[in-house]
């Protein structure tokens, strides 16, 4: 069950009021199909929460159980849970048209799980047993949420798989440096310094989570290439000062 917390950072804000105009399900993907009249009994059933970004929508392990649906109609959400040993957390992003929370219906309990506005974010929550009711009534809504988990599934499947076989006997900071190329663009025009950027450097724990690692090799891989001027942190990024170089360490065997 989700553990919903009305208390954020800074002034409550779930009691702000929406304009009713914004308050559609529209949006939401497993509800496409959905006639209109539908989706409208399905929005006056909702309980539609604001956040500003940065305020904590829920926490793991505090108070007020409710086990709910939530649709992100605008913005979007970082969900964090503990995963394996050593205090280790997987992060998912949620953006505007996307839900969580259903897999309480299936057994499994989310009540480890805290979950972040990462933008100005507006939420409807539609409890479970009211969900549940709409699995079984509607078929649109089984199918297109069925497709979503085979999506996903195989889009972590094709993710391991390319960070094993498209460097064979990679090191984990080769994978780190990998990563890095791939996330990386060409500076602005304009901008004298050239090379690559990253705009948003992932959290270590991100990247590690996503290349099969350690959080310790993540951070020494970086460190490493800043210690080599091949890299620079531009914050919230990082400059890859010399491309060619970090290719070459990226390939060596």
């Amino acid at each position: 069950m989700l553990q919903l917390e009305a208390q954020m950072f800074g002034t409550d804000r779930t009691t702000q009021s929406s304009p009713e105009k914004s308050k559609s399900l529209r949006g939401i993907r497993i509800l496409a199909d959905l006639e209109p009249r539908e989706l409208a009994l399905l929005s006056a059933e909702c309980d539609w929460r604001s956040y500003a970004r940065n305020d904590i929508i829920f926490s793991a392990g505090q108070g007020g159980t409710r086990g709910d649906v939530v649709f992100i109609v605008s913005g979007s959400v970082r969900l964090a849970r503990p995963t394996g040993a050593a205090g280790r957390i997987s992060y998912v992003d949620v953006f505007a048209g996307g839900q969580f929370g259903e897999t309480g219906i299936l057994g499994l309990d989310d009540g480890d799980l805290t979950a972040i506005a990462r933008d100005d974010t507006l939420i409807a929550l539609l409890p479970e047993a009211r969900f549940s009711e709409l699995l079984t009534r509607q078929e649109s809504v089984s199918r297109a949420l069925l497709f979503q988990y085979a999506k996903m599934l195989r889009a972590r499947e094709a993710a391991t798989s390319a960070a094993s076989e498209s460097q064979p006997g990679a090191t984990g900071a080769q994978r780190v440096y990998a990563e890095l190329l791939a996330l990386a663009e060409p500076r602005a025009q304009g901008d004298a310094r050239g090379g690559l950027i990253v705009p948003r450097l992932p959290r270590h724990r991100e990247l590690a989570d996503r290349l099969s690692t350690t959080e310790e090799v993540v951070a020494g891989a970086i460190a490493e290439l800043v210690r080599l001027e091949i890299a620079e942190r531009d914050y919230p990024g990082l400059w890859i000062r010399n491309e060619a170089a970090l290719r070459r360490i990226c390939d060596a065997r």
